[in-house]
């Protein structure tokens, strides 16, 4: 079992992919930090790029702290990442940055596959534990991008995801 385990993502929205991560962290490891992690004047393009509602990192990070309420080895930060060069020129500093927030001495990463290097470069001292992303197929791409996967959203952040749709729908009849 690993003491403290990390998890990062940007939870644009938080979906079942997400806590499938979450959940697995929590089961191998003793505490978990759930990270947060975007510029949010480069989310906010993105989604509206998209035609998605953005939503503040704080708002998302309260749906995530709603679903683990009654779990107290769980915690949720945020890392801002503005002013940050882009993936991955950035990574040097955006390791101090995550260190800095994150305040605990992580001893697993989990992440995608493609992040092992950069984990192994910057995170010496945690083990990496790779994530499959299509282990639960879907992604928040998906979601902003297609209405048919708003399904997925967790249940803490759907109505709301759901209202706001509905609304900018109709202010563009």
């Amino acid at each position: 079992m690993h003491e403290v385990g990390g998890f990062v993502g940007k939870f644009l929205p938080p979906h079942i992919g997400h806590l499938s991560v979450i959940d697995r962290a929590l089961k191998e490891c003793k505490r978990v930090v759930v990270v947060l992690a975007e510029d949010p004047a480069r989310s906010k393009e993105m989604c509206e790029k998209s035609g998605f509602p953005y939503f503040s990192p704080e708002k998302r990070l309260n749906w995530l702290k709603k679903h683990y309420k009654n779990n107290k080895n769980v915690k949720f930060v945020f890392l801002n990442e503005s002013g940050l060069k882009k993936f991955p020129e950035g990574l040097k500093e955006w390791s101090a940055r995550f260190k800095k927030v994150v305040k605990y001495d992580l001893t697993a990463k989990y992440a995608d596959e493609s992040y092992r290097q950069l984990n192994e470069r910057y995170f010496p001292e945690c083990t990496f534990v790779p994530v499959d992303r299509d282990e639960i197929n879907v992604h928040g791409t998906d979601i902003r991008n297609d209405r048919e996967y708003l399904k997925y959203v967790i249940p803490e952040g759907y109505e709301e995801i759901k209202n706001e749709l509905e609304k900018g729908e109709k202010d563009y009849e």
